[in-house]
C-alpha cells in the first residue's frame, strides 16, 4: 500500500529532501544556496517532532536538529559537486533544488503533523495504566442497575430535541425547564439517547442539544448514578472542544463538579486533552482545570 508513511512513501520522501542538495551541488550552485535548503529542512523535522520550545530540552532538541540538518545539507552538496566532477555539471535553474527539497519538507510536515500529539497521548495513557496499576480499587460498584433505553424514554428524548431546536440559542431557564422534564419522564435512561444526539461537527452542531446534554449529565440524580457507573466524564470530554464557546464553559464547569465530587481520577478527563484545549482555546480556563484534575483543588494563573 502506498502512502507517505509506507517504505515507500518514506523512500520518496527522503529522495526529495535530499535531492534539493544533492542537485544544488551538481549544478555548482554556489554556498549561499545552503542556509536555505538547511531551513527547509529544520522546518521538516520541527513540524514532524514538535519539541516543547517553553522547555531547556525542547530548545536543545531544536539546536541539535539545526546543526544536523545542516550537516546533511552539506553532506548532500559535496556529494552533488563530486559527481559534477565525474559526470560534468548539470544546467538547472537555482530554484530547482530549492523546489524538490520544499516540496519534500512541505509533505514531510504535513503527512507527519500529528505525531507528537500521539506520542503526547500514548505517554500519558502508559502513565495513567501505570497509575491504576498501584491505586487502591475505587470505592464504586459496577453493579448498579443502568436503566436500558426504552420507547418511552427514546419518545421523551425526541420531545425534548424538538423544544430544544425550537428555541432561539442558549436560554439557561428554557433549557433546564426542558432538562427537568425529561428526567421526570424518563430518569437516567434518557441520557444515551441524548449524548447521540450531542457533540456534531459543523455545520450539523446544535448548541442547545449539548448544553441540555451538560445540564441533565448535572442532575443530582443522573450524576450519582453516571459517578457509579464510571462515565460521569463522558459528557464533558465529548464537548469540551465544542464549537460553542458557553457550550465550552459548561463543560468546564461539569469537571469542576467531578473533582469537587472526588470522582476516580480515572473519570477525569485526559491531561493530553486539556494541554491540547488550552492551546486552541487560550484564556478559556484549561489550564486551570488541567491542575484542578491534577491536584484536586483550586489552581491559580492560567
Amino acid at each position: 500500500m502506498f502512502g507517505p508513511r509506507s517504505r515507500t512513501g518514506l523512500a520518496l520522501l527522503g529522495v526529495a529532501l535530499h535531492g534539493g542538495p544533492v542537485l544544488a551541488g551538481l549544478a555548482r550552485h554556489g554556498w549561499s544556496v545552503l542556509p536555505v535548503l538547511a531551513a527547509l529542512f529544520l522546518l521538516y523535522s520541527a513540524a514532524s517532532r514538535r519539541p516543547d520550545l517553553t522547555t531547556g530540552a525542547g530548545r536543545a532538541s531544536l539546536a541539535t536538529m539545526a546543526v544536523v540538518q545542516t550537516a546533511l545539507v552539506v553532506i548532500g552538496w559535496v556529494i552533488g559537486l563530486a559527481l559534477a566532477d565525474i559526470v560534468g555539471p548539470v544546467e538547472l535553474p537555482l530554484w530547482a533544488p530549492l523546489a524538490v527539497t520544499a516540496a519534500g519538507a512541505g509533505v514531510g510536515a504535513w503527512a507527519f503533523r500529528d505525531a507528537a500529539e500521539m506520542d503526547v497521548m500514548l505517554d500519558s495513557a502508559l502513565a495513567r495504566i501505570a497509575e491504576m496499576d498501584t491505586m487502591p480499587a475505587p470505592p464504586r460498584s459496577f453493579d448498579v442497575p443502568w436503566p436500558d433505553p426504552t420507547p418511552q424514554a427514546d419518545a421523551a428524548v425526541r420531545r425534548a430535541l424538538t423544544a430544544l431546536r425550537a428555541l432561539p440559542g442558549i436560554a439557561i431557564a428554557d433549557i433546564d425547564s426542558i432538562v427537568h422534564k425529561l428526567n421526570a419522564e424518563a430518569g437516567a435512561a434518557a441520557f444515551d439517547p441524548l449524548y447521540d444526539a450531542a457533540g456534531c461537527a459543523p455545520p450539523l452542531n446544535e448548541p442547545t442539544v449539548d448544553f441540555a446534554l451538560l445540564r441533565f449529565s448535572a442532575l443530582p440524580q443522573v450524576f450519582d448514578q453516571l459517578v457509579d457507573r464510571g462515565e460521569a466524564g463522558l459528557a464533558p470530554v465529548l464537548l469540551l472542544n465544542a464549537p460553542d464557546p458557553q457550550v465550552r464553559a459548561e463543560a468546564r464547569a461539569l469537571v469542576t463538579d467531578m473533582v469537587e465530587a472526588a470522582v476516580p481520577v480515572t473519570d477525569l478527563p485526559d491531561p493530553a486533552l486539556l494541554r491540547e484545549l488550552a492551546g486552541r482555546f487560550p484564556g478559556e480556563g484549561y489550564n486551570r482545570l488541567l491542575a484542578r484534575c491534577a491536584h484536586g483543588d483550586p489552581a491559580v494563573g492560567v
